[in-house]
């Protein structure tokens, strides 16, 4: 990941955020384990793209700016690592029962 400003980064991890919203919704709404299983390749990506976002931000990448920018930026992390646990238990969660 290239280091560019900490609104760069921020806008990034927004735009990865949305992308994983919208996969932990497709998984929702998957009725059978066949359509689980055809987004995983996608849900793999996604996980992987933001494990390596996250390693790109770690404590060194927080030294810009002032302390308000690295709260943020924190925060940011924080609820980056609270949707791909999300997207870890969509993963294992079984496919709903169809009525």
């Amino acid at each position: 990941m290239s280091r560019g400003s900490a609104a760069d980064r921020m806008a990034m991890m927004d735009k990865h955020m949305k992308a994983m919203r919208e996969m932990h919704d497709k998984m929702v709404r998957a009725r059978t384990a066949e359509e689980r299983k055809a987004l995983m390749t996608d849900h793999t990506k996604l996980m992987q793209d933001g494990m390596n976002m996250m390693g790109g931000m770690g404590p060194g990448a927080m030294g810009m700016g002032s302390m308000a920018n690295r709260q943020q930026m924190m925060e940011k992390r924080m609820e980056m690592m609270q949707s791909m646990m999300q997207m870890m238990m969509d993963r294992t969660a079984p496919a709903p029962a169809v009525k």
